[in-house]
């Protein structure tokens, strides 16, 4: 047609939808930003309104307009390689991601090595605005991240019990059904040589998951103090196993921190020559996908991260809109799931009651 103009048409303007829609410019600004002082209404009209004339929301400028990065930041401290083959982080982090692609969130991750790095992380995310709020994993003792956010007004959600009250979502669960459920399956099979592998124990999380074991193990008349810590890597818990292994009356059954380091504890149990249950009998931490498919299947302890990441991008989300939690959120109990890695405990081990 004569006068017709080619090729992308021209942006919606402001004072187009404000003329369309009967209302101000500066009415149609707030509108379209998602400014306070507007009447649900009426933003809903020059809302549609707009859309009816082919705007669509500029993320930047929507940015730009109510100080918002429109990121989340995860932050792991973490030997890089037990990162790259631990299924709870990678799961974690896809519950993360299927939520914020519904949303304009992204997700902002750093991998660091050292307590002071993650101190530097979270100042380079939170300090400098590059984030809208954060997702705080693995809990430490004497939390100094905690204190940073609250300084900061920064809204984030804890997977775990912070120091201090907050107004701000708590993820909890509690992993005791699971671990008297575990040892009660050892005690039942007649070990008496129980040792566990834990995870380095200024983290929160790994020292009191090593203390609920201990406490059920002394109930069940099991010495509940033997114990070795490594980092959660498959080198590290190799290492531990052979030590465990080397010891003078070595144990019957080992109960380790995560699977990964368990698997590296069966090959270790099969290089000696020992067979898995018949002399040693071997429990994990985090049901990850291989362990149903070994031969034999690992006896482990389930939990649900794709869940609690998913969880945790909502509660965040609504956290950075102004929500405010009075109680923590109980999530998905850990459970206890017996396979065939686990079975009695062999006769001529059974007599010796210590280390």
């Amino acid at each position: 047609m004569a006068g017709s103009s080619q090729g992308k048409s021209a942006p919606v303007r402001i004072g187009d939808v404000a003329a369309a829609a009967g209302v101000s410019t500066a009415l149609v600004s707030y509108a379209l930003n998602g400014r306070p002082g507007v009447k649900d209404s009426t933003r809903d009209h020059i809302i549609a309104t707009a859309r009816k004339m082919g705007w669509t929301p500029s993320l930047r400028a929507r940015s730009l307009s109510v100080s918002r990065a429109y990121a989340i930041g995860l932050v792991f401290q973490a030997n890089p390689e037990m990162l790259a083959n631990d299924q709870y982080f990678t799961s974690l982090m896809a519950g993360i991601q299927s939520v914020l692609s519904a949303s304009t969130y992204s997700l902002v991750t750093e991998v660091v090595a050292r307590a002071d790095a993650e101190a530097d992380a979270y100042q380079r995310l939170a300090g400098a605005g590059r984030v809208d709020g954060m997702i705080v994993v693995d809990l430490q003792n004497d939390d100094g991240r905690f204190a940073f956010l609250r300084d900061s007004g920064l809204p984030f959600v804890s997977l775990g019990r912070p120091p201090g009250d907050t107004s701000m979502p708590v993820m909890l669960y509690d992993e005791t059904d699971a671990i008297t459920e575990a040892v009660a399956h050892l005690a039942g099979l007649g070990h008496k040589l129980v040792a566990q592998v834990v995870g380095p124990q200024e983290g929160g999380a790994a020292l009191l998951r090593r203390e609920l074991y201990q406490r059920m193990l002394r109930k069940h008349g099991l010495d509940g103090g033997w114990w070795v810590e490594a980092d959660y890597t498959a080198p590290g818990g190799r290492v531990a196993t052979e030590a465990l292994l080397d010891a003078e009356a070595p144990p019957t059954a080992i109960i380790y921190s995560n699977d990964l380091m368990a698997l590296a504890g069966m090959s270790v149990v099969y290089d000696r020559g020992l067979r898995i249950p018949e002399d040693v009998s071997i429990v994990g931490w985090d049901d990850t996908v291989v362990s149903q498919y070994l031969h034999p299947a690992l006896s482990t302890v389930s939990h649900h991260p794709y869940e609690d990441g998913q969880m945790a991008a909502k509660l965040l989300l609504e956290a950075i809109e102004g929500r405010r939690f009075e109680v923590p959120i109980w999530t998905r109990n850990p459970r206890f799931v017996a396979r065939q890695s686990t079975g009695p405990a062999p006769v001529q081990d059974t007599k010796n009651s210590s280390v």
